[in-house]
C-alpha cells in the first residue's frame, strides 16, 4: 500500500512537472539565487546529516530524533549505503553527496519559480 502511494505521488509529481515545462518562464532568476538556495539546502541536510549521525551514537533517548534528522538526507544517502558500517566514512560521503545534490535541488526550485505565476499585482 505504502509503494503504491508513492507511486501515485511520484506521478502526480512528474504530471505536474511536465504540466510546468509546457508553461515559457515569467521570469528569471539568476545563479545568485540558485547559490544561495543550494547553500541554504546543503547547509541544512548536512547538518541534520552530522547531529543525527551524533545523537545516533547515543544509546539513549537521542538515538529518536537522530533517526529523523538522517531521513532529511533522503533519497541520496541510498547510494552511499555500503560505508555504513564505519559512521565517520558514511556521514563524509554522505556530506560530500549531500553537498552536490543540493545544486541539482536548488535548480529544480529555481527551475519551478521562474515558471510558476508571478502573482497578482497592485493595480495602484
Amino acid at each position: 500500500m505504502v509503494l503504491f502511494f508513492l507511486c501515485v505521488l511520484v506521478l502526480a509529481a512528474a504530471y505536474w512537472l511536465w504540466h510546468l515545462a509546457a508553461r515559457s518562464p515569467g521570469r528569471r532568476h539568476g545563479w545568485e539565487l540558485l547559490w544561495r538556495a543550494a547553500c541554504v539546502i546543503g547547509t541544512v541536510r548536512i547538518g541534520a546529516l552530522w547531529l543525527g549521525a551524533a545523537a545516533y551514537q547515543s544509546p539513549g533517548w537521542a538515538q529518536g530524533p537522530g533517526y529523523i534528522l538522517q531521513m532529511l538526507a533522503l533519497p541520496e544517502i541510498y547510494l552511499v549505503r555500503s560505508t555504513r558500517a564505519h559512521p565517520l566514512k558514511w556521514a563524509m560521503a554522505g556530506s560530500v553527496l549531500l553537498a552536490a545534490t543540493s545544486f541539482l535541488w536548488a535548480a529544480l526550485l529555481v527551475w519551478v519559480a521562474d515558471r510558476l505565476p508571478a502573482g497578482r499585482q497592485n493595480p495602484e
